[in-house]
């Protein structure tokens, strides 16, 4: 039972990023890019650290704090770095 659930979650996880992906693809702006390229780094990584965290059978393990590590850094830096593009993307078209 362990095992379906994870599959499920990374099934999940990589839909979410095939649909972030085609979201990207098909926007007309750079702003409406930038929305769904952070939608690619706050979804599929917590469906990521949910299956990870299922998987091991202690909660504490090494595995689990690295992926929860991974995720916060994505979740935080992604938005740093959408705002910065976006302030740089608002100034050129100006």
């Amino acid at each position: 039972m362990r095992t379906l659930v994870v599959d499920v979650l990374l099934v999940l996880a990589v839909l979410a990023e095939l649909i972030c992906v085609l979201g990207v693809i098909a926007s007309a702006s750079t702003f409406e890019r930038l929305h769904y390229s952070g939608a690619t780094t706050s979804v599929a990584p917590a469906l990521v650290l949910a299956a990870v965290a299922i998987r091991q059978p202690h909660p504490y393990t090494a595995p689990v704090w690295n992926a929860l590590f991974v995720v916060g850094a994505l979740f935080v830096l992604n938005n740093t770095l959408s705002h910065a593009i976006a302030r740089v993307a608002r100034r050129t078209e100006l």
